[in-house]
Formats: structure tokens, C-alpha cells, sequence
């Protein structure tokens, strides 16, 4: 792909446009945590079929795209190590969310202009912005910065026309850590080597969770189905290494800034900016109406089901209270788990393109 300004986030796969399509709708989806752009590639020969381009970066660290420079590295190691909520590390924090969320959207604002993106025309045509697991906190970060970026020549809000939350962290987006669940990453009885391959093995398992109305002990976060298997189970050693990333091991610079997001509250920050909508300043590019949906798969591990359990109730309670907040759409995928895209990818693809409720 030709590029006529330096970004730092680059495409690492491209579907490439429908041919003699003038209304095809760009699909970009931001990767997860040590997962990159090249385990979402079974969507790419499903996009003609859906008048669609699929498009796939990778974000800092991650194959193609940037590395961080030793200096900002050593800035992220700093920031994780801080002391929790110190007010310089909150603010460090914060402002290297806002650099990514700045990242996201020059790559954008480049994409339009040397890809020649169709605007949206209603339902068709525009972009499609698609967060994945921790990649939807890239979108909450540009949510709650877009309008403090300069305007020039392209004004986004012409072209993204849906935002997907698709299987978003309810860790990612900044709510507690709930008391008696287990995760991995939050495991300290595990020998540091062994942690990513254990979190890519249990957050691509199946898990079969019950009706969260009769509390969290409805949720399944150890014993995973047998049938399925492990979606990473399912792919060659080849496929796993070729889809994975340093950048999620512990100490890469993924942990880093999760970790820094993590302790210094700016994942609940980022929510909060993203969510509770805000005056903007006259001129400057205004997303608060586009549309928003929030994707989750049912058989994915505890943190899908939660959040999707969770966060419309904050939404409504704080709407009843007369905050202004956005108008999200929680569509339910079921039988998926975290990587539908790889197991189900078909059905993805047209989930995120569908306005139903349901995939």
C-alpha cells in the first residue's frame, strides 16, 4: 500500500477493494493482546462476498508497524512500575493512551486519502472501525481524544460510520477485578514463563456460563468445554508463531502499558471519557453520533459474558441520572468464543457488517 505520510501504524494485510465497487465499506479491525493483524486473515477472502475490504493493521511493537524506541519503552516500564494512582503516572499514563488513540487516527486519516476510501453514504460506503479484545481500549482511547486532534484536509467523521466493540475486555475497559474469578494473567502461582501460553489457551477455549442474574458464580472461568477444543489447539505451530507477538509476553511492551492502564485507573478513565459524552470544541471532528456496537460471544471466558452483563446497566443508570452517554447496541454471538474469527469466520465478518441483535 503506497502512503504519502510516515505513519507508524502500518497494514499488514489488505483484502484490497471490490472490484468496480464505488460503495464498499472498509472493515478495519485493530488486533488484541500478543495476537496480531495475521490471526484475523480467514475474514479476508470473505469480504467481496459482503461488498467489503478488510483491513488490517498492527499496532506499535507488532510486525510492520513501528517499534518503540528504547526511550519509550523505558517511559512504559516506568509508568507499570509506579506507584498505583500516583498523579504523574496517572497523567504519563493517560497521555501515552492518548498518543496510540493519535496513532489509530492518523493511520486513518492516511488510509482515506492515499486508499481512496469510499464516505459513507448511509448503510454502505465508510469505515467500519473494529476493536478486538484489548484493541477495543485503542478505540476508547480515540473516542475520548478524537475531537481534540486537528482537522485538516479529511474529517473522519465523513467515513467511520460504526465503531465494533468485538469482544471487548471487561478488564480492558477498566471495571474492578471481580473477588473469586481466576484469569492468568492475574495468577501468581505461575512460573512467569508460562503465562502466555497459558492466557492464549484459556482465552481461546469454550466455556459453557450460566444466567448471570443468579450471580457471578454463574460464570464458568476454569473448566473449559472439551468440545471444542482451544481454538490455539486447532492451529499448526506455524499459524500460532506466525499470529503471535514478544509484545504480549510479560515485560513486552503490550503487559507494560496494560499493566500501567491497569493500576493507574486510566482503563476506567478511558470508559468514562469515551462513553459520557462531553461538549467539543466548534470545528473539531464530532463522533458523539456514530453508531456503536458492542459484540459478545457467549462461549468466550468470563470477562465477555460480565461486561455484557455490567456495562448496559451503567449506561442506563447513568442515563436515568441525566448524563448524556452514548447509544450502544449489545449484540450477542452466540456459540462463539474469543476467536470467532478464526473458528467462525463467516459469521464475524457478517456480524459486524449486520444491524441485527443477534448473530
Amino acid at each position: 500500500m503506497a502512503s504519502t505520510t510516515e505513519t507508524l501504524l502500518k497494514t499488514f494485510l489488505d483484502s484490497g477493494a471490490p472490484q468496480d465497487s464505488t460503495d464498499y465499506t472498509t472493515v478495519v479491525i485493530i488486533h488484541g493482546w500478543g495476537f496480531h493483524a495475521a490471526n484475523l486473515k480467514k475474514l479476508l477472502p470473505l469480504a467481496h462476498k459482503y461488498n467489503a475490504r478488510v483491513v488490517l493493521p498492527n499496532r506499535r511493537d507488532y510486525p510492520g508497524s513501528a517499534p518503540f524506541t528504547p526511550e519509550e519503552l523505558e517511559n512504559l516500564s516506568k509508568l507499570a512500575n509506579a506507584n498505583p494512582g500516583s498523579s504523574d503516572a496517572v497523567e504519563g499514563t493517560e497521555q501515552e493512551m492518548k498518543a496510540r488513540a493519535r496513532e489509530v487516527y492518523d493511520y486513518l486519516v492516511d488510509l482515506v486519502k492515499t486508499e481512496h476510501i469510499p464516505p459513507a453514504q448511509g448503510h454502505q460506503g465508510g469505515i467500519v472501525l473494529v476493536g478486538w479484545s484489548l484493541g477495543a481500549t485503542w478505540i476508547s482511547a480515540l473516542l475520548a481524544h478524537v475531537a481534540t486532534f486537528p482537522v485538516e484536509d479529511i474529517r473522519l467523521s465523513e467515513y467511520v460510520r460504526r465503531l465494533v466493540y468485538y469482544d471487548a475486555s471487561y478488564l480492558g475497559l477498566g471495571f474492578p477485578f471481580p473477588e473469586g474469578l481466576y484469569h492468568p494473567l492475574h495468577d501468581p502461582s505461575l512460573p512467569m514463563e508460562e503465562y502466555f501460553e497459558k492466557f492464549c489457551t484459556w482465552s481461546s477455549s469454550y466455556f459453557a456460563h450460566g444466567d448471570l442474574g443468579a450471580g457471578l458464580h454463574a460464570l464458568e472461568d476454569r473448566n473449559a468445554l472439551e468440545s471444542p477444543p482451544p481454538t490455539v489447539k486447532t492451529m499448526s505451530a506455524e499459524e500460532l508463531a506466525e499470529s503471535t507477538s514478544a509484545a504480549g509476553e510479560p515485560g513486552g511492551s503490550e503487559s507494560l502499558l496494560a499493566q500501567a492502564c491497569g493500576i493507574h485507573g486510566v482503563f476506567a478513565s478511558l470508559r468514562k471519557q469515551a462513553f459520557f459524552l462531553r461538549d467539543i470544541p466548534d470545528g473539531a471532528d464530532d463522533w458523539r453520533s456514530v453508531e456503536l456496537r458492542l459484540i459478545w460471544c457467549d462461549r468466550s471466558f468470563w470477562e465477555m459474558p460480565l461486561l455484557a452483563w455490567t456495562f448496559p446497566k451503567e449506561l442506563e443508570e447513568a442515563a436515568k441520572a441525566g448524563q448524556k452517554v452514548r447509544t450502544v447496541n449489545f449484540v450477542r454471538f452466540r456459540g462463539a468464543n474469543h476467536f470467532a474469527h478464526w473458528d467462525l469466520p463467516e459469521k464475524t465478518l457478517a456480524g459486524i457488517l449486520s444491524d441485527e441483535t443477534e448473530i
